[in-house]
């Protein structure tokens, strides 16, 4: 068996969403958002590209802690089936590997709720994932907040 060093695991994960933070930061005029969001013990720190467009992207950290020390990546593409004022209705697909199941693969299904009228770009993501993993069938529940940094606003 190969033995992997926590800690450079847990260094690889975070430089590369320090380079993700850095990258997204300099695009001049791009909306980005970013977001956090809790699922049980799990905590999962997001960034993507403009929520508001039809299709989105975001890239997350499976963020570890002293009851789950894991680590985790995942990348999610999504289209909003359904958007006004108030909310957006969106769904798609997501691509993931942790330290726990390595390889997974899911269909999130959220609802993000602009609840003030005068701060769009502050956002409630409730998602439910449908997962296949490398050992099972699961079915995530997350929620969190969101927020879009745009030069509009």
């Amino acid at each position: 068996m190969f033995k992997t060093n926590p800690m450079k695991t847990k260094l690889r994960f975070t430089s590369f969403f320090v380079a993700l933070l850095i990258f997204a930061s300099f695009k001049g005029n791009a909306q980005v958002h970013v977001g956090i969001y809790h699922e049980g013990i799990l905590s999962h720190i997001g960034v993507g590209t403009d929520p508001e467009k039809k299709f989105f992207a975001e890239a997350r950290v499976l963020a570890g802690g002293m009851v789950n020390p894991f680590m985790g990546l995942e990348a999610l593409g999504h289209y909003n089936f359904r958007q006004t004022g108030w909310y957006n209705l969106h769904g798609g697909i997501m691509l993931g590997h942790n330290e726990i199941s390595d390889a997974q693969a899911g269909i999130p299904l959220g609802l993000s709720v602009k609840p003030i009228a005068n701060h769009r770009q502050f956002t409630l993501l409730m998602e439910g994932t449908p997962m296949y993993s490398a050992y099972d069938f699961t079915f995530r529940a997350l929620i969190g907040l969101r927020y879009t940094l745009s030069k509009e606003y």
